[in-house]
């Protein structure tokens, strides 16, 4: 049964944000992990991470584009990550995302929310994307912010930053969220069903 990343989102709840490779390596490793955020690095180390995720090829590993370094932040630099084999892209900037689904690679859009404001922007940019996910920052919006994305788009909507713990998680998941996304290990760990 071939799993998309829609339900893969939807049954796994955390997605870990990692930062170094050693994270990488450690949350590969839980059973329960399907969906990994890189952040941050160099285009260097890259090529380790992905040898090290091939071994695991039931898990979808995405960069975050913006902090990624030492990669033109252009059609081409998003063909030669494709070229390395990466499955998909984490980005506040819509135009590289485009990139990368001419690429077939799976977007995922990250807007700030704000304000009103951004929720209204956020919004005119996924009509020009369309990613496969969304990621609002930071999770702990108010439950009318997801709501007016969930009225919008059937895509799913990941939140990310200033989650502490297992109450703040589930509580922004009942806001609404399909997953949540963090950087701190005791999350990762978590097991929601």
């Amino acid at each position: 049964m071939h799993r998309t990343f829609k339900g893969v989102l939807a049954d796994s709840r955390i997605v870990p944000a990692v930062k170094h490779l050693q994270d990488l390596a450690e949350v590969l490793k839980i059973p329960w992990v399907s969906v990994i955020f890189l952040l941050g690095g160099e285009i260097g180390g890259l090529d380790e991470a992905l040898r090290m995720s091939r071994k695991h090829p039931e898990k979808f590993i995405f960069v975050h584009l913006d902090l990624l370094e030492g990669i033109g932040k252009d059609a081409a630099g998003i063909r030669f990550l494709k070229h390395l084999g990466l499955q998909g892209v984490v980005s506040v900037k819509w135009q590289l995302l485009k990139y990368a689904k001419e690429q077939h690679m799976l977007t995922v859009q990250r807007l700030f929310l704000v304000d009103s404001e951004a929720i209204h922007t956020g919004l005119r940019v996924i009509s020009k994307v369309t990613p496969d996910a969304l990621e609002v920052l930071p999770a702990t919006v108010p439950k009318f912010a997801i709501e007016q994305f969930r009225q919008a788009t059937d895509l799913s909507i990941l939140g990310g930053g200033l989650l502490r713990d297992e109450a703040d998680v589930r509580l922004a998941l009942l806001n609404g969220l399909t997953a949540v996304t963090a950087s701190r290990r005791d999350i990762w760990n978590l097991h929601l069903t």
